[in-house]
């Protein structure tokens, strides 16, 4: 399904200025939620991808998003001159890919880049406890942080000191 739409007001948009001169989608995370991609295209390929909206006006500029682990994909319809587009995942800890393309929304996508895979990390801590810290540590740990007494900051501070001639 189609999750915006796009109106270039029926002219054919200039290319946007490309110094690599190579096609490429890189799909980054951003947080648990949602990613960040961005492409650039060589000359070639944009000419190409005017040639193909010009011949078919059903073609439109979109990402496709594909959630390998749940095995579903959907469009969003871009601006391609925009070269970059925050993508809203929805489900942690899962795989993705994007892929850049023209399509009619249906059954019909012309490839233009596929990114990188990513993996988007868990929205809670790990269930792991690493058997390096123990309870017996932590303890000690809170007791040398000033744990327990209430305005105790470091051992040895002067604020400590104020407050235990205060007592």
């Amino acid at each position: 399904t189609f999750r915006a739409m796009v109106d270039y007001g029926g002219h054919t948009p200039q290319r946007p200025i490309n110094p690599y001169g190579e096609t490429k989608l890189v799909l980054m995370v951003r947080d648990p939620y949602w990613a960040y991609s961005y492409w650039d295209f060589s000359g070639e390929t944009w000419n190409e991808i005017q040639r193909k909206l010009t011949r078919d006006p059903s073609l439109k500029p979109m990402l496709r998003v594909h959630d390998l682990e749940a095995k579903r994909s959907y469009d969003l319809l871009i601006s391609l001159e925009t070269k970059n587009w925050y993508l809203h995942l929805g489900v942690p800890d899962r795989r993705y890919v994007a892929e850049l393309g023209i399509g009619n929304g249906k059954d019909r996508i012309h490839l233009i880049a596929r990114s990188n895979e990513v993996r988007t990390p868990r929205d809670s801590p790990s269930e792991v406890v690493d058997p390096e810290w123990n309870d017996r540590d932590l303890v000690e740990i809170y007791r040398l942080s000033g744990g327990g007494k209430p305005g105790v900051s470091s051992p040895g501070s002067s604020f400590a000191s104020r407050q235990d001639s205060a007592t």
